[in-house]
């Protein structure tokens, strides 16, 4: 499995998790709207990045997430790829892992941004979406 495939498949089985064990998360009950934006570190795309929408207002439901393109973007997805995120104010989380593949396998190694952005306890990285189509003004990322 390359490298993207790998990723995705990781934050889709965490996605999954974190939706069951919300209360009242269905896909019936939870509207989402577009949601596009872009990540830089230091001026340039952090391509590979993962961005996680973490909705402060838990019984909102659900987290969304989007992996960073090369040209810096991303779309979010919540229950089907690039379909979005649920109208509310989130903390948002980026992390970008080095990997690299050895013997046909990927290794994953530490955190490129030093994990400052990595848990929503500590990360300073705020958004809100709201019903309609959603640009999220682009973060600039420093370590």
């Amino acid at each position: 499995m390359s490298g993207a495939k790998h990723r995705l498949a990781l934050q889709m089985a965490i996605l999954g998790v974190l939706c069951s064990l919300s209360i009242g998360c269905s896909k019936r009950s939870v509207k989402v709207y577009p949601v596009r934006g872009e990540v830089y570190f230091n001026g340039q795309p952090a391509e590979g990045a993962t961005v996680h929408f973490h909705p402060v207002d838990k019984k909102a439901c659900p987290p969304a997430f989007a992996t960073v393109n090369e040209d810096g973007a991303y779309s979010l997805t919540t229950f089907k790829t690039d379909d979005g995120a649920a109208a509310g104010e989130y903390i948002v989380t980026v992390n970008w892992l080095e990997e690299r593949e050895e013997d046909g396998e990927t290794i994953v190694g530490k955190d490129r941004l030093g994990g400052v952005y990595g848990r929503p306890e500590i990360s300073k990285l705020t958004a809100s979406v709201s019903p309609g189509d959603n640009e999220i003004e682009r973060f600039d990322l420093k370590k």
